[in-house]
């Protein structure tokens, strides 16, 4: 995230709000103990940072448990996690501008002289062409300005003579590469040495990348190109851009997640503000502060009317999909979108940044740390916390905004637990599991490169800075980039900026300095006002989830589809014939006077969904072949967009069934003999599908069969979907289903009776014998199926779209 100038200037977005009136409502901290959580955030930076490079250096991370540097190749895998690692000193480079923030100077001229003398790029190895961009380019880039303004001043750094713009013009033209596709997005990865198409490069084979992959490169390529003169890299990031916005669904300006980078089709069309799509949104308003250009602000204004339509549902933002987007897809939401009330700062939105502040802070209290992701009942979904900085930026760049000392106290709390919890002798160690406590023998660059610049920033005055941090923005990793690049190069071009009908009115800070005082007239305590309304939202019994936009209902803790949990309330929804539905109340759970009856206006695809629509999702078939069952069950199975495509595979695919070690498949297999060539069942949770695939792929498994988590889900029930990858699934060729609970329990029910049980996965089941009407099991049928198998034939089934 980033500052803004002084009123008056074309790129001053923030300028009204940086110093905005004292909020009333929270204890203020005293400017003794301001000044010792800085200092405490200096000292814990020095264990970090003095750890890394006491035990790690000249590798790419520290390992904090076992005090000792990551060398990729030389420790177990992670998966892509490991394609950030470069053999390029990592930390070092993503740390530079941080020195400089926190007034080590000395330091800081020290670490420029190993970057300078030890650094090289030209290493066989294949790396993420966005983490690469985001924090090695980003990181040459903000040491480069640091070094200059040093070196201008007259003191330090005389000797400097721009060898980190050298060393970042090399990296850009190494990068480059990987935009030689036919429609000008990105391949995911490059290699640093051989690029993409060369036979030495072990990569170009991909065909999609994330949204926020192609989309977060235009702030480090324009600088590049406005510091180097050499416009290659400016015109090559905003053509990726110029793509994404020409894909977007025209008739609501969503995107989706996943894209393939040949033709721009979308592959995962869910639309959200988190992972695989936040830093897009981010890079379009930051790119219109930095490069002064009106056709970033112009989409960034179209998306962010689109997300506050369909994806805001405050203090929630949860994914829809992005050709209909009046129903949300998923009930969790992942730890990435915590940047999002900071962005909503720079537009000047302030209520509903403060609304999912608020929520945030309450699930990390929770939990001492946000996991890594959330149900929206704000249980937790995945448990990891790999030290995340979105909340602290966000927890930032409210209080710059507002200067409530209540996002000072959010501040301290952030310090507290990062000394109680993840503090270890080497520095600080990512958690594993929240609710547990264990740790994770890792510690990011980012924790480096962004938490301390910004607890930093958060605990300190302006006038103490070495710097004025309001002449800068903050890339994505907290790097810093001067307001004057925008006056390096005239504006780009105005090319496919087009809106349909219905953008032509502007909001009152579309194009101006947000105010505080316009947005909330003499109400200092606007703020707290706003917050009250949400601090009560994980207490016992108040609970509250919004199934449908405009309406809350309240519940336990619980991951029941909505039409399910009004069930449970005793809430029944009845079709109405002018499309929308009739809510009728037996009783409420929790008061003895009936709720009465009412009616609303509801989303038509509960009601009525087109037959087949689903998404376009055709379901899949698993058929237990083996005797004594001889094909006469067949279980409905949802498909992957990635791995092995069922549909082009005429006979399918026949496998033995193997209960993986663990059954959920997040760790090593350790039953590797006993998976070898086989269909192995796991279990669905804690991580994500693609990593369980992987797993299970290197293990030997002929193919996956995922079983759902939720107690009692059913095909019958619940709406079939694709289970979908992590950004980049081209190295998965097994075939891999999900089966829901109920018909899952059939194949370990099966399993736990016969010594061997065979399946086939394909589109349909086959012939047996004389059976010519083998159909999906209902649930209802299910158990019987299980326990009677050589008696049960099922000859009809409900319909399975």
């Amino acid at each position: 995230m980033g500052g803004g100038r002084a009123p008056g200037t074309p790129l001053g977005l923030l300028a009204a709000l940086l110093w905005a009136p004292l909020a009333a409502g929270a204890a203020a901290l005293g400017a003794a103990e301001r000044s010792q959580l800085r200092d405490q955030v200096v000292e814990m930076f020095d264990h970090a940072y003095g750890s890394y490079m006491k035990h790690a250096y000249p590798a790419d991370e520290l390992m904090p448990l076992s005090c000792r540097g990551r060398v990729r190749g030389m420790e177990p895998s992670r998966g892509d996690v490991d394609d950030a690692l470069g053999k390029f000193s990592l930390t070092l480079i993503d740390t530079l501008d941080t020195l400089v923030v926190l007034n080590k100077l000395d330091e800081f001229e020290d670490a420029v002289r190993k970057v300078v003398l030890d650094v090289r790029l030209d290493n066989d190895v294949v790396v993420s062409v966005f983490e690469t961009n985001i924090r090695v380019l980003g990181g040459l880039l903000g040491g480069h300005i640091m070094a200059d303004m040093l070196k201008a001043q007259g003191e330090r750094l005389q000797w400097y003579k721009d060898e980190l713009l050298h060393l970042a013009r090399d990296l850009g033209y190494r990068l480059l590469p990987a935009f030689n596709t036919t429609s000008g997005l990105p391949y995911p990865r490059v290699n640093l040495k051989y690029g993409v198409l060369s036979p030495n490069s072990r990569t170009g084979t991909e065909l999609d990348t994330c949204t926020a992959c192609a989309g977060t490169m235009i702030l480090e390529f324009a600088a590049l190109s406005r510091l180097t003169q050499e416009t290659v890299f400016e015109d090559t990031a905003r053509r990726a851009l110029d793509v994404l916005w020409e894909k977007r669904q025209k008739g609501n300006d969503l995107v989706g997640t996943v894209i393939n980078i040949h033709n721009g089709d979308w592959v995962r069309r869910d639309s959200g503000v988190g992972a695989g799509i936040d830093s897009y949104y981010e890079y379009l308003m930051k790119a219109y502060i930095l490069l002064g250009d009106d056709t970033y602000l112009e989409r960034f204004n179209a998306h962010y009317v689109a997300i506050m339509k369909y994806i805001s549902q405050p203090p929630l933002l949860l994914n829809v999909h992005m050709h209909n987007p009046t129903v949300s897809i998923r009930s969790w939401m992942d730890s990435l979108l915590a940047f999002f009330p900071g962005l909503q700062v720079l537009r000047g939105d302030l209520k509903p940044a403060i609304e999912t502040h608020e929520m945030l802070y309450q699930v990390t209290k929770q939990h001492k740390f946000l996991p890594e992701a959330f149900t929206s009942d704000f249980a937790v979904y995945w448990a990891q916390h790999p030290l995340r900085p979105e909340f602290a930026e966000s927890t930032y760049f409210l209080y710059k905004a507002t200067r409530d000392p209540y996002y000072l106290q959010v501040g301290k709390s952030i310090v507290e637990s990062l000394n109680e919890y993840a503090r270890v002798a080497c520095g600080f160690a990512a958690v594993q599991d929240v609710r547990t406590g264990r740790h994770e023998d890792r510690m990011d660059s980012f924790f480096l490169a962004e938490m301390f610049k910004y607890l930093y920033l958060l605990f300190t005055e302006k006038r103490d800075l070495p710097l004025d941090i309001d002449d800068y923005i903050f890339t994505t990793e907290a790097h810093l980039l001067p307001l004057s690049l925008s006056t390096a190069r005239s504006p780009c071009p105005r090319n496919v900026t087009m809106f349909h009908k219905g953008h032509g009115e502007e909001e009152i800070f579309t194009r101006s300095c947000p105010s505080a005082q316009t947005l909330f007239p003499n109400n200092p305590t606007f703020t707290r006002t706003i917050r009250d309304a949400h601090k009560q939202l994980l207490q016992p019994g108040a609970e509250r989830l919004a199934l449908f936009r405009g309406i809350e209902f309240p519940l336990r803790d619980t991951r029941m589809e909505p039409l399910e949990i009004l069930k449970r309330m005793g809430l029944t929804l009845l079709p109405l014939g002018d499309r929308s539905v009739q809510l009728t109340g037996i009783r409420h759970q929790q008061e003895a006077s009936p709720l009465g009856l009412f009616s609303l206006k509801f989303i038509t695809e509960l009601v009525d969904p087109p037959a087949g629509e689903q998404q376009g999702i055709s379901p899949l078939a698993v058929q237990v072949i083996s005797p004594p069952f001889f094909g006469r069950i067949v279980l409905t199975a949802g498909p992957a967009q990635f791995g092995m495509d069922l549909t082009k595979q005429e006979h399918g695919v026949k496998g033995s069934l193997v209960l993986s070690e663990p059954y959920q498949a997040c760790a090593a297999i350790t039953n590797r003999e006993a998976v070898q060539g086989k269909v192995a069942l796991a279990q669905r949770g804690e991580c994500m599908f693609a990593a369980k695939a992987r797993n299970l792929q290197k293990a030997g498994a002929s193919g996956v069969i995922f079983i759902d988590n939720a107690e009692g889900s059913c095909s019958e029930k619940m709406v079939l979907f694709q289970m979908v990858g992590d950004g980049s699934t081209s190295d998965i060729v097994i075939p891999l289903v999900f089966l829901f609970q109920k018909e899952g329990q059939v194949l370990l029910d099966a399993l736990a009776q016969h010594c061997n049980v065979d399946v086939l996965l394909a589109t349909k089941p086959m012939f047996l014998g004389e059976e010519k009407t083998a159909r999906p099991f209902s649930a209802s049928q299910l158990h019987e199926a299980a326990t009677e198998p050589h008696t049960r034939t099922v000859t009809s089934a409900p319909d399975q779209a």
